[in-house]
């Protein structure tokens, strides 16, 4: 199957200036799922290309019941109570303990986006549109979210980002309403605001313990070079958690660390 590259939102300050119509979303605090359904078969893809479908069953099952059409691919956000450290513990082949989470730590699937529908590539479509045919195609469910928007401007970006953090957000996401769908790229029409004392790396590798806990420290990285580690604020049972999930989505990431 041909891979869709989600596109990606820039991170930017609270003082923006934003020119043309421009539409706010709350940020989640979950892993991007890309959604494609055709004939009787749906598949959730992750941002690394693995297919998830089999570890949220209540997902599928709202998908089959809630899209109408056929042949169509939807963006959004899957989340769980608790936030993305929770997720976590989503992440087993254990048809058993699939079962039981299904029901004991639920996820939802935040849509915010439609890519194809009845086989048409709507890419070259304003979001504009594109949410209008989200909103004909896709109705809620249990497990189940169409994400909110509001109409934001320059003068009301402040107001719209303390009211996500009030409202437990992560942040906000702004967006052009008039931009297209560009698979794969970190776009100037998508624009990202968190809360100042966060920023965006990636988990690389661990280092060894000295005893008995999973590992060390995470080693981080940001555009393609060595950012630091971070050992601390993780409970055992974290760490057990988060190297089982470097382990089953672990590929090949040359990055030349300090001495």
């Amino acid at each position: 199957m041909e891979m869709i590259e989600p596109m990606l939102s820039k991170l930017v300050e609270v003082d923006v200036h934003l020119s043309g119509v421009w539409i706010s979303e709350p940020k989640l605090d979950g892993e991007r799922i890309i959604a494609v359904g055709g004939g009787d078969k749906i598949s959730l893809w992750t941002r690394r290309h693995i297919e998830s479908s089999y570890k949220f069953p209540e997902i599928i099952n709202d998908l089959k019941k809630n899209i109408k059409g056929d042949n169509w691919i939807l963006d959004g956000e899957l989340t769980v109570p608790g936030g993305f450290r929770k997720l976590l513990k989503r992440n087993t082949e254990d048809k058993t303990k699939i079962s039981i989470l299904s029901r004991k730590l639920p996820a939802t699937f935040n849509l915010f986006d439609i890519i194809r529908f009845q086989g048409e590539d709507l890419t070259s479509k304003p979001l504009a549109q594109r949410k209008k045919v989200l909103l004909d195609v896709a109705s809620p469910g249990e497990h189940l979210r169409i994400i909110p928007f509001k109409i934001v401007t320059t003068e009301t970006v402040k107001d719209h980002f303390e009211k996500s953090l009030e409202d437990g957000y992560e942040g906000l996401i702004l967006k052009n309403a008039s931009s297209r769908y560009e698979s794969g790229k970190r776009s100037d029409n998508w624009l990202k605001i968190k809360r100042t004392e966060t920023i965006d790396v990636n988990v690389v590798g661990v280092t060894r313990s000295t005893g008995s806990i999973a590992f060390g420290a995470l080693i981080l990285e940001k555009d393609g070079q060595y950012f630091g580690k971070v050992g601390t604020g993780f409970s055992d049972m974290d760490r057990r958690e988060i190297l089982d999930f470097l382990e089953k989505n672990r590929e090949e990431t040359p990055i030349l660390l300090p001495e």
